[in-house]
């Protein structure tokens, strides 16, 4: 949908560290793409931060949002430093079939409000608040329907599986234990994939815990971070131009010192 989603996390999160959401191509108040893809969402994100100057970053990403986000740091491996993926996956399950045919006798108020009522039921776990869902079905309703029609396509069609496993990076995964639409056994899978990741299952939320588990979230999502900033830095290939650039230098030294 939109960054409104984060707004939680922004808040909790502004004193410990930089933090942005952003509406991808098609979502919120940006335009849109002209070939919506996930390369295409994280090529995005990467111009964002390219114009702030801002990296390395702790790429994190919601459902498709996950999906970009491994996207990201399998392309710009050097400059993501961790990785933290809500109720994502590297590709979903095959399903079967839907009968599109029948839509067509289904009046038009009523197909829409069939689909809100659908996925009311799927995103969001019993417990879940009236607040939460309040803002859940306003930014699903303030979406553009062809930015979900392109999402789900993008959805059912994509495989990050090979990127997943080619990962070294540090990965946060979470999970609602509720969660219908990626659910936890999606996670675990996803958890197999990336080396040295972490899975961790929040009780009762579905797939929306981001604003239904807020608190829960941010808090995983600080733990993980102060872990990060605690790692001793890694050798980069920016780290090491100074030193060679020395070393040639030092070559270059020694060689006038011998012809003299």
């Amino acid at each position: 949908m939109s960054a409104r989603y984060w707004s939680d996390q922004l808040r909790a999160l502004a004193d410990s560290a930089r933090v942005l959401a952003i509406d991808l191509p098609g979502h919120g108040e940006s335009d849109d793409a002209p070939v919506p893809s996930l390369a295409a969402y994280a090529d995005v994100t990467a111009r964002v931060v390219d114009a702030l100057a801002a990296w390395p970053v702790i790429a994190v990403g919601h459902s498709l949002g996950g999906a970009v986000a491994v996207e990201l740091a399998a392309r710009r491996a050097a400059d993501v430093c961790g990785l933290v993926l809500l109720s994502a996956c590297a590709r979903l399950p095959s399903a079967a079939p839907s009968a599109p045919w029948l839509w067509g006798f289904v009046p038009p108020s009523l197909r829409r409000l069939l689909f809100f009522v659908t996925a009311k039921n799927l995103l969001f776990a019993a417990g879940a608040s009236r607040a939460a869902i309040a803002l859940g079905m306003q930014e699903l309703r303030s979406c553009r329907p062809q930015t979900i029609a392109i999402d789900v396509t993008i959805a059912r069609s994509m495989d990050v599986t090979a990127l997943a496993r080619a990962l070294r990076v540090p990965a946060l995964i979470l999970c609602g234990s509720r969660d219908r639409v990626t659910p936890p056994a999606l996670s675990r899978e996803l958890h197999a994939m990336i080396t040295g990741s972490r899975l961790d299952l929040v009780d009762g939320a579905g797939h929306m815990l981001l604003i239904e588990a807020p608190t829960v979230v941010s808090r995983a999502i600080a733990a993980f971070a102060a872990s990060i900033a605690r790692r001793p830095p890694s050798r980069t290939r920016a780290a090491t131009r100074p030193r060679s650039r020395l070393r040639r230098l030092l070559r270059r030294l020694v060689g006038l010192v011998r012809h003299r």
